[in-house]
């Protein structure tokens, strides 16, 4: 990075097409969240767009680097916000990320585990939508569940970004101090 910024220590990895109605709920959240944070907040943070989640947007996360993946869902009551640790989402969720199209999130997340040093830390937040229809807008029941929606990436983010590396896992502690 620069040497005027800080490494970040969280990656927002944010799925979706705008184009796809309920689809683009995690890239109409953060467009309308990050302006709110704090400057504090926002340099500790990297953000990736994709329209699906790859084994690659993992692997290449570097040692010590939360990720936050940002999704629709379906499979769940349309304008339910999910939450879920990496851990959990390792488990085959009982919801499926709509952008991850290719593959399923947990072989998406265990692929990348087996080919990196250390488990991806961090957590996925998912709104599930109702409609996906390409030229759709967002439906309504996700603009309504788009404040709930926004203030749990807020949350997780200021959680993510209080964490000391004493308090990340040995396996990604190890690392970020170059051990």
């Amino acid at each position: 990075m620069s040497r005027f910024l800080p490494d970040p220590i969280i990656r927002i990895v944010v799925c979706g097409n705008a184009d796809r109605g309920d689809d683009g709920a995690a890239l109409a959240a953060i467009a309308t969240l990050l302006p709110t944070l704090p400057h504090s907040l926002l340099s500790k943070v990297e953000i990736r767009r994709c329209l699906e989640l790859r084994v690659e947007d993992l692997v290449e996360l570097p040692s010590g680097v939360a990720c936050l993946i940002l999704d629709a869902v379906a499979g769940v009551t349309p304008g339910q916000v999910v939450q879920l640790t990496m851990t959990e989402l390792r488990e085959r969720p009982a919801f499926t990320p709509r952008s991850s199209h290719q593959l399923p999130i947990d072989l998406v997340v265990g692929l990348a585990d087996s080919l990196r040093d250390a488990p991806v830390t961090g957590t996925f937040i998912g709104l599930a939508g109702r409609g996906f229809d390409y030229g759709a807008p967002l439906s309504h029941v996700v603009r309504a569940a788009m404040p709930a929606y926004r203030g749990a990436i807020a949350a997780e983010l200021h959680e993510l970004a209080s964490r000391e590396p004493s308090s990340i896992p040995s396996s990604i502690s190890s690392l970020s101090t170059g051990a």
